[in-house]
């Protein structure tokens, strides 16, 4: 060590997490191999003393000792922007107090140049395994070997038997939004939906035609963007061409700014003559003009729950009753929306 350096400080060992917390280092593996049998009081002592100690779970030691592999992959679309960092957040905090460590990887290129990737990306000798918020078509998956070697979740889609997560999974808010533009007295829809490779906006356009049916509405539509403001906005076009429609339900946020901005162009007013109503509750929602009604989702439980999944896959444990079900949904309402006037037909106001 030269005059320069200092001391190199060493990392916080099992035992003296052990020794800080008052239990023994049996019970520090316990909580490190997720042990839900241990008592609260237990576990928050030892997270404190890791805490304190700065500790973390030594990965190539403990894959070496038990022959078990401590890397999963959070898997990306390539438009990863309308991914949201607070629920890549989640999953990592999941997935770092369990042991495990985190790689990130987006797939990118043609639908085959993806397959190729994911394939690829299963066939990694020390993966343990995979949570994709990219939309995972079942001949990606690269055949039945891999997928039973290699446990995937696709978050907010499928539960860990690959199963959807009961009806309209995470479309379910769709409903609601209906019923809420139904009681302002709405009967005339336009539904911008997301790219149908998605789960979510499949789900939330079959929400959408469910709801049609089940209040006896009209849907003048259904235009299919690609999450961007810029798809919404070219949507807008479809929306103008239905000189009945009085209210807009956008499948995310992205998308209904570009609607509004589309309308405010041509004079549309939102939401005097159109109602717009977005999904995702976007900090820039609050602040647009008009404000934004919008979906909100506590999206650092969504994401620590798409890992929890995994990682309970992983082990071949059940599912905690608090995982079996998506994160709370509530509307947000703001000022994108409004009753319909009684001398508007939609986009068209009468003159006489």
């Amino acid at each position: 060590m030269t005059p320069a350096e200092g001391p190199v400080s060493r990392p916080a060992t099992i035992r003296e997490v052990a020794a800080l917390a008052g239990v023994s280092h049996q019970t520090v593996s316990r909580f490190l191999n997720q042990d839900t049998s241990m008592r609260p009081a237990t576990i928050d002592k030892i997270k404190i003393a890791m805490a304190e100690l700065h500790y973390s779970p030594n990965l190539a030691a403990r894959a070496l000792r038990s022959r078990q592999n401590y890397r999963v992959v959070v898997v990306l679309p390539d438009a990863s922007q309308y991914v949201p960092i607070r629920v890549l957040n989640g999953a990592a905090k999941a997935a770092h107090l369990a042991g495990y460590r985190v790689d990130v990887v987006a797939l990118e290129g043609t639908a085959k140049e993806r397959m190729e990737s994911i394939a690829t990306l299963l066939a990694g000798a020390d993966l343990a395994g995979v949570l994709s918020f990219a939309p995972l078509p079942p001949e990606a998956l690269g055949g039945a070997e891999l997928v039973t070697r290699v446990p995937i979740v696709v978050a907010g889609a499928y539960d860990d038997k690959m199963r959807a997560s009961g009806t309209f999974a995470n479309g379910k808010a769709t409903i609601k939004i209906m019923e809420y533009l139904h009681g302002l007295g709405h009967r005339n829809f336009f539904h911008v939906a997301g790219p149908l490779d998605w789960i979510s906006a499949r789900n939330r356009k079959d929400a959408y035609e469910f709801a049609i049916a089940d209040l006896g509405l009209h849907s003048h539509g259904i235009a299919r963007g690609d999450w961007s403001s810029k798809s919404g906005y070219l949507a807008a076009s479809q929306i103008m061409a239905s000189p009945d429609v009085t209210a807009v339900v956008v499948a995310n946020d992205h998308m209904a700014f570009g609607v509004m901005r589309a309308l405010h162009e041509n004079g549309i007013a939102v939401p005097t003559t159109v109602s717009v109503f977005g999904w995702d509750d976007l900090a820039e929602s609050e602040y647009f003009m008009p404000s934004l009604s919008s979906v909100h989702m506590d999206l650092e439980t969504q994401g620590s729950i798409g890992m929890k999944r995994l990682i309970a896959l992983m082990r071949g444990e059940n599912l905690a009753p608090e995982l079996l079900s998506e994160p709370t949904m509530e509307l947000v309402l703001r000022e994108s929306c409004g009753p319909v006037r009684p001398s508007s037909q939609g986009l068209t106001i009468p003159t006489s």
